[in-house]
């Protein structure tokens, strides 16, 4: 699939500054951080996500990350080399798997190297945004949407890369939501800039986000690498690790980076 692409890619940039992004804590549970949030269902998200989907489908901007638009393709490495190092397994046929993908941004931040591929995509997502998807995008058959309690089908059609595009922290228990979506048939499992303590256990966080991506707050983790791994398991090997040079998370006397991880199914 490399061969197919001239692409030098730069060190992510986060959209947001440290002004934008901030978080606090550290909290015992989930039920304590979700009421010191708003919540990730917040009507403020949705609607300007909606409203820069419509702008992405009109053509007057390629794709969106946060909510921020862009007039040119953001292309994201670890999915490319994700796709790349089990194309020969899965025989040229891709099925990805985009957990909390939004209205599919990862898709279309990624589509011109994706439309030269046999590639089918089926976002999971809250049943609010799986609705407007659907009656937006229905035009675009190999992309798809479905909520969480329609997960267990979807395995039936085994989807063979698993992708957690920035979206594994926001899960109310990451190993089970890892332990949910690995199947006998996932090849590839990604991970996109998700926070990593620089030590000591994993923590529980408040994120709270400001304009010009929106106004909301919600529950974070910031994991350990080790206890990810091992959420994993012993069937996969990493392939692939980065860190975001230009984020340094700090909240209650601990620190976190962004990480990408890509892992591949040992033969």
């Amino acid at each position: 699939m490399l061969n197919k692409i001239s692409i030098i890619f730069p060190f992510f940039k986060s959209s947001a500054s440290e002004k934008t992004v901030s978080y606090k804590g550290v909290f015992e549970s989930w039920e304590q951080a979700t009421k010191n949030s708003a919540g990730y269902d917040s009507e403020c998200i949705l609607k300007k996500s909606d409203d820069i989907l419509d702008k992405i489908i009109t053509g007057a901007k390629k794709c969106e990350k946060d909510t921020i638009s862009f007039d040119e393709y953001q292309y994201s490495l670890p999915l490319l080399l994700g796709l790349n190092y089990i194309t020969k397994a899965a025989k040229d046929n891709l099925y990805v798997l985009d957990f909390g993908g939004s209205f599919a941004s990862s898709y279309f931040r990624n589509f011109d190297v994706l439309e030269n591929l046999n590639v089918k995509w089926t976002v999971v997502e809250q049943k609010k945004i799986v609705e407007i998807a659907l009656a937006k995008l229905k035009h675009i058959n190999n992309l798809s949407f479905i909520t969480s309690s329609e997960l267990d089908l979807e395995k039936k059609k085994t989807y063979n890369v698993v992708l957690f595009g920035s979206s594994l922290q926001f899960m109310q228990s990451p190993s089970d939501t890892i332990k949910n979506v690995i199947h006998q048939g996932v090849e590839s499992i990604i991970f996109e800039q998700t926070p990593v303590v620089n030590s000591g256990e994993r923590k529980l966080t408040v994120q709270e986000v400001k304009e010009p991506i929106y106004d909301a707050s919600y529950p974070a983790w910031h994991l350990n690498e080790k206890e990810l791994f091992d959420w994993i398991g012993p069937t996969f090997l990493l392939r692939h690790k980065s860190i975001n040079p230009h984020v340094s998370n700090h909240c209650d006397g601990f620190e976190s980076k962004l990480f990408d991880y890509v892992f591949t199914k040992k033969s």
